[in-house]
């Protein structure tokens, strides 16, 4: 399976895709690292900064993470539909830029949003 992250990589050229890039990366270095500590820091930032989106996410995710990689799969699912979503809203023409494949996977992740 392809890896979100090289679809979203080509809109690293909006401001907000290539902010939301990082914290993924930065997200993925801490866990491969074992800096969990700082993970959870991090983890704890993405859900200030997405608020409103973290409460719907828990809404339906009911069942909240218990260990370290559990965290760390569910901030991945989070953001996966996240980047999903800052790409509908910011790049319009957003299906111009990917293959049919491509585009298929952003409009799954788009449509529970709706």
């Amino acid at each position: 399976m392809t890896d979100y992250l090289k679809i979203y990589e080509k809109f690293k050229d909006v401001r907000e895709v290539k902010d939301y890039i990082d914290d993924v990366i930065l997200l993925r270095h801490y866990y491969a690292t074992q800096q969990y500590s700082q993970m959870q820091d991090h983890i704890c930032k993405l859900m200030n900064k997405y608020i409103v989106e973290t409460f719907a996410w828990n809404a339906v995710n009911t069942s909240q993470p218990t260990t370290v990689e559990q965290s760390y799969i569910n901030a991945e699912y989070f953001l996966q539909t996240q980047g999903a979503k800052i790409i509908a809203e910011k790049v319009k023409d957003y299906a111009q830029r990917l293959n049919d494949g491509e585009k298929t996977i952003i409009e799954f992740l788009i449509k529970p949003m709706e």
